[in-house]
């Protein structure tokens, strides 16, 4: 069941422009979040390098085999469940976010639960086909964004909408508001969040340079996001782009080439909608493949559909409000839960590995 490179590259690639293209990333530093946004990547390639270091002591094994192997069944299990309960949580706010977006523009009558109903029996059909299906999905889908993105800026470049002055003057408030929106804002969330594919990582040929196809994933993706906030802002404005529920919807709103070309909404909701269900559906296989690693399940499908009831419950009934979900976001997960899980613990997993192997306590039968 192994995957390409090329694969490896399409799936982070649509994984990193997700829902990061729902908001403005690193607006809180105002014109220039795009500063902030190369800090962030720069950071990123540090945090890959861990992930990759690790996963290659273990080239066959998943992060929570390697997490029990490390660790030990009692705390590296516990450990185990809680990545797999952390992989369950952001798959759901991602469905929720998504699940909104479509009842706001095309599906405002249908209730929520519906649509993630919806997204979640296509995620299971997905899954019960395997990763190799979804990781050749994702060659057919990738290139079909990459073209609507451009093809939205190229639009609203061509509809004189666009003064770059907005981007200026350049560090007018000093670096800290850059820092503070590095950290841990943009460094967890969405570069971070590459964290997810240590469990997808044991699945290419031990020969490939994973290192280098991720960063240069990651490198396309920051340098796309970067674009995508640069004409945001210089389209809406900071003042508008800071306080607007979806900037890219509001920024192709504003597509108007000779009163023929306008309303063209579906094209941000089809890039939104596309990146976000995977990178929905990569956090809910991460879930799955934890919890069948944990419980060595070899058959799926029961533990599958179990994530699957907690995956739509959650995004349907445990946040009351978008107000209330982005609360949740910045002010609890990307400071504790996602600081936690992919900036701490993983360096640390490393360092106990190199003090369990040098004492001898790690088999070579075990790697």
């Amino acid at each position: 069941m192994f995957i390409t490179k090329y694969q490896l590259f399409c799936l982070i690639m649509l994984f990193e422009i997700g829902s990061s293209t729902l908001f403005a990333l690193g607006i809180s530093a105002k014109q220039d979040a795009w500063i902030a946004i190369i800090l962030a990547l720069l950071i990123a390639y540090v945090l890959l390098a861990i992930y990759i270091k690790l996963q290659n002591k273990f080239p066959k094994k998943n992060f929570i085999e390697i997490l029990i192997l490390v660790l030990g069944s009692p705390i590296g299990i516990a450990l185990s469940i809680l990545y797999g309960a952390f992989f369950i949580y952001c798959s759901s706010r991602n469905m929720h976010d998504f699940g909104l977006l479509m009842q706001m523009t095309f599906l405002n009558k249908t209730p929520v639960i519906v649509i993630h109903g919806i997204l979640m029996v296509t995620s299971l059909y997905i899954i019960f086909l395997g990763l190799k299906v979804l990781a050749r999905t994702s060659e057919i889908m990738f290139p079909t964004v990459i073209f609507f993105i451009t093809l939205s800026f190229i639009l609203v470049l061509a509809s004189a909408k666009v003064d770059f002055k907005e981007l200026s003057p350049i560090l007018s408030n000093g670096i800290k508001p850059i820092l503070n929106t590095v950290f841990p804002d943009l460094v967890n969330f969405p570069f971070g969040e590459v964290f997810v594919f240590s469990m997808y990582w044991c699945y290419m040929n031990k020969d490939i340079n994973k290192y280098k196809i991720s960063a240069i994933a990651l490198t396309f993706a920051g340098m796309l996001i970067m674009l995508s906030t640069i004409i945001t802002i210089s389209a809406l404005g900071v003042g508008y782009t800071s306080i607007a529920t979806i900037p890219l919807l509001d920024m192709i709103k504003m597509i108007n080439i000779g009163n023929f070309l306008t309303n063209l909404d579906a094209l941000g909701v089809t890039i939104i909608f596309i990146g976000g269900f995977y990178k929905m559906l990569i956090f809910f296989y991460g879930a799955v493949l934890s919890f069948s690693t944990i419980f060595k399940m070899k058959n799926i499908k029961t533990i599958t559909i179990i994530c699957g009831a907690f995956v739509v419950l959650y995004s349907s009934k445990f946040e009351p409000s978008y107000a209330y979900h982005i609360w949740l976001g910045h002010k609890i997960s990307l400071p504790y839960l996602f600081n936690t899980y992919q900036v701490i613990l993983p360096p640390l997993i490393l360092i106990i590995y190199y003090l369990k192997n040098k004492a001898g306590k790690i088999s070579q039968s075990d790697v």
